[in-house]
């Protein structure tokens, strides 16, 4: 009887793990992160779908990355680095950042806030001293916010840059266009000017600056300020017929702090989510690179609603010398939305975006075809 009983109990026992090892099974498939999983597959696949054919079809080449605080969506590539050589572009090639740069700026004027070496109320005469009369009332903060009233650059300034610091004493001879804080007048010779008041307040190379203050001690070991290592990357115009042309050549070395920074997009995630999780930043400098002073722009970064989501944006571009990034980040879902791209060839889509305070439909390029496909996908699941 004993070894009967014995032998029952231990068949009952079986019998009720199988079961209990079910149930576990089904509570770990049915975890948050098993659930996002199926609930974006069909995401992840279109959107991938999506970058394929917008690459066939409209000349797409670049890098594009999405990701839900670490959780990474789409991480994908697309097209040729160089064409004459048949160079593919990775997830891991480096892109100028172009006017994305702006941030970085911002960033690194914040800082010096936090350690006490200046305030964004400061004239930017206290820093600069030789700056014209005409400047004497224009603070930190009128620079970051594009409010300046200092005249920009043409497009053909930049030929005769043979240093970044060139693009300050161009600046300085140019006239003024309205009064300090009358209005909004997006502004590439303001940030170049911060970029000289970073190195005049730090004693160091603006690049070395961010490198030492943002890059390393993150860990951004693929992101620096000038050339780019390698000089695989070329940038390209593509025609609406698919002709391609290549860009204007540039010397990356002479875009200072409006435009001089390269990245990838491992190393951009790792930013957006140092600037969202105050890695860098104390959350009071974070929060007034964020706030809107004015026409939906900050301290280096652009206002909007999208979706009915906030969204925290910028945009670089240098059509001529082939090189665009975008970068969206919507704080109510932690959703990071970076581009880079080669190729600054038009398409026959539009755009609509609020900038300066005004909707502006413009002219698409394929780069911004492919955020404005893969963020609806994302938001409506509709293309």
């Amino acid at each position: 009887m004993k070894d009967w009983f014995q032998a029952s109990l231990t068949y009952v026992r079986e019998i009720v793990r199988l079961p209990v090892l079910g149930l576990v099974l089904a509570g770990l498939l049915a975890s948050p992160q098993a659930a996002h999983a199926a609930e974006d597959a069909p995401f992840i696949s279109a959107a991938n779908e999506a970058v394929d054919r917008i690459a066939r079809e409209d000349g797409f080449s670049g890098v594009i990355l999405m990701a839900r605080g670490d959780e990474v969506l789409l991480r994908k590539a697309a097209g040729l680095a160089d064409r004459e050589k048949g160079i593919a572009i990775t997830p891991e090639t480096k892109f100028s950042l172009q006017s994305v740069t702006k941030q970085f700026t911002a960033a690194g004027v914040m800082l010096l806030v936090q350690d006490g070496k200046l305030s964004v109320d400061d004239l930017a005469s206290k820093y600069y001293p030789g700056i014209p009369p005409i400047w004497r009332d224009i603070t930190i903060k009128h620079l970051l916010t594009h409010s300046s009233g200092i005249a920009d650059f043409d497009s053909d300034d930049d030929l005769r840059f043979r240093t970044y610091e060139d693009a300050v004493t161009i600046a300085v001879g140019l006239p003024a266009l309205f009064s300090p804080g009358a209005r909004y007048e997006y502004n590439n010779a303001g940030y170049a000017l911060l970029a000289a008041v970073i190195e005049r307040v730090s004693g160091q190379r603006y690049g070395d600056f961010l490198r030492n203050r943002i890059f390393a001690p993150l860990g951004m070991r693929n992101t620096g300020y000038g050339a780019i290592p390698g000089d695989v990357i070329r940038g390209y115009m593509r025609s609406i017929a698919g002709e391609w042309q290549r860009g204007r050549s540039i010397d990356f070395d002479v875009l200072g702090g409006e435009g001089g920074i390269y990245s990838t997009l491992d190393d951009m995630l790792i930013w957006s989510n140092a600037l969202a999780r105050d890695q860098i930043l104390a959350p009071s400098s974070r929060n007034k690179m964020w706030t809107d002073y004015g026409y939906n722009y900050g301290f280096g970064w652009r206002f909007a609603t999208k979706h009915g989501q906030r969204l925290i944006w910028h945009t670089g571009n240098f059509t001529e010398a082939g090189f665009a990034a975008i970068f969206d980040y919507f704080p109510d879902e932690a959703l990071t939305v970076i581009l880079m791209t080669n190729n600054t060839g038009l398409t026959n889509s539009t755009a609509t975006l609020v900038i300066g305070g005004r909707e502006t439909t413009f002219p698409a390029n394929s780069a911004r075809k492919v955020v404005e496909y893969v963020e609806n996908l994302y938001f409506t699941g509709m293309p």
